[in-house]
């Protein structure tokens, strides 16, 4: 039986033939069972009124005349039967047969005493001179009051057993012709059940093999339908799931391999710094200080970078909880300000803050606050030489509105989406003015997300950038 758990369709057609080969095989037998019986029935009460009427004409006669054998014979050649009359002794004294071969035989004598009791007996007769099995009724000759004995009306039931055959063979036929039009159609349905079943393994194969993109194409409507759009759902969701995770895979590559390479080169120069001390190569002490304030600026860079680092990636993990309280901006801007005046003149450009009075607070973290202005005015400082750096305040009902701008180097069109990844670095692109982490801007925008806020940004090489954000004033704890 390998074979057939080994297909569905194998499986559906062999159910599906043994349940209409038996269905029309027990209604076949039951027709031909209600039939026979019906015809035998219907035999034996024509049988038995053809007796009743025999009875009825000789009713009055005690003794077989030649007109009683006449009438026997026309009933008998009417109604195709054999008629016997028979007297007390239960001897055949009549019959309606040309051949007096049953004249003077007798019958038994049980039969004989139901005759003489009156009663009516309806069964089957073996006779010996003809082969054929009779059908035979038995009832009384004369009347209740006074018998004078009994007629049989004997008929041949091979025309029963003949119309019996003719159902059978019936039956046989239309269960033929059942299982060959069932054939078909489940033949039709089972080859439309198996053939999107077939194409959802072929598809199921393809993305055990990695091809998470497959999609089953279809038009089944149905249960098999929605079950290939649920496989399709599950395909697309596998999909997803994998693009993100190589997207997540190389986000890892790339944060392994920048972090070396910020990390590479810092720890090389104060290698080589401290090697040519150790080694005795530099012995005037101008050049060592120099060495020195260069190493202690690159151990400067490496803590930025690891707190930048730390920073981000606790922002990421949303392990950073702010210290939430009404904070006025332009005092976090002057603040701020103060500390970069001195980098701000180093390279010539100039701040302007343009804020409209009475500017409302908004709720939020002072030092992270000053953490996301001091990371943007001092991009905005690095890459702008003898211009300005302008910050502008404006609100409505909901929401603050920031703009810190410059009229620096600008950022091409194609780096603006990236200026916000982590250690993508503008200044590849914009000069090498200053040196810089690559997580400032990426800190900024957690921050902001952080304060329920949001940022934009808007560039033009050679005439500048201009940083949007937006705070809301009824910032939700």
């Amino acid at each position: 039986m390998k074979w057939l758990n080994q297909s569905l369709l194998r499986r559906l057609l062999v159910s599906l033939f043994l349940i209409v080969f038996l269905g029309f095989g027990i209604i076949g037998i039951f027709i031909y069972k209600s039939t026979t019986d019906y015809l035998t029935d219907q035999q034996r009460q024509d049988m038995l009124r053809q007796a009743r009427n025999v009875n009825g004409a000789i009713l009055h006669s005690e003794q077989v005349t030649p007109e009683i054998s006449r009438t026997l014979e026309q009933i008998g050649e009417f109604s195709e039967t054999t008629i016997w009359l028979i007297n007390k002794s239960g001897e055949i004294v009549a019959s309606s047969s040309k051949q007096e071969l049953f004249i003077g035989g007798l019958i038994n004598e049980e039969l004989l005493a139901d005759i003489l009791e009156g009663k009516t007996n309806i069964q089957v007769m073996d006779i010996e001179e003809d082969d054929r099995p009779m059908l035979s009724v038995i009832v009384p000759w004369g009347t209740a009051e006074q018998i004078h004995g009994g007629i049989i009306l004997h008929s041949p039931i091979g025309g029963i057993k003949s119309t019996a055959q003719n159902i059978r063979e019936i039956v046989l036929w239309a269960i033929l012709f059942g299982i060959a039009i069932v054939g078909l159609l489940v033949s039709y349905f089972s080859w439309s059940i198996t053939k999107p079943l077939k194409k959802i393994e072929e598809a199921a194969n393809e993305i055990a093999r990695g091809n998470y993109s497959k999609q089953v194409e279809h038009n089944v409507p149905g249960e098999i339908g929605e079950l290939i759009n649920s496989f399709n759902r599950m395909a697309q969701t596998l999909n997803n799931v994998e693009k993100e995770r190589d997207a997540l895979e190389k986000r890892r590559t790339d944060f392994i391999a920048n972090i070396s390479h910020e990390l590479r080169t810092p720890l090389t120069a104060m290698k080589g710094f401290l090697e040519a001390l150790m080694d005795g190569l530099v012995k005037d002490r101008d050049s060592q200080q120099r060495y020195y304030e260069i190493m202690y600026r690159e151990s400067e860079y490496l803590n930025v970078l690891v707190n930048d680092l730390m920073d981000l990636i606790k922002l990421e993990k949303d392990e950073v909880s702010l210290d939430l309280y009404y904070v006025q901006l332009e005092e976090v801007l002057k603040k701020v300000a103060l500390n970069l005046q001195p980098t701000i003149d180093e390279k010539g450009n100039q701040l302007v803050v343009d804020a409209p009075a009475q500017l409302p607070p908004i709720l939020g973290d002072s030092m992270r606050l000053e953490q996301i202005f001091k990371n943007l005015i001092h991009n905005a400082n690095k890459f702008t030489s003898n211009g300005m750096i302008s910050i502008r305040f404006h609100y409505d009902d909901k929401h603050l509105y920031v703009d810190i701008g410059d009229t620096g180097v600008g950022i091409p069109d194609y780096d603006l989406k990236r200026i916000w990844e982590r250690f993508f670095k503008v200044d590849r692109v914009r000069g090498k003015e200053g040196r810089g982490t690559g997580l400032g801007l990426a800190i900024v925008k957690e921050l902001v997300q952080l304060h329920q806020g949001s940022i934009s940004v808007e560039s033009q090489i050679g005439k500048g950038t201009t940083f949007h954000l937006t705070f809301p004033l009824d910032l939700q704890l």
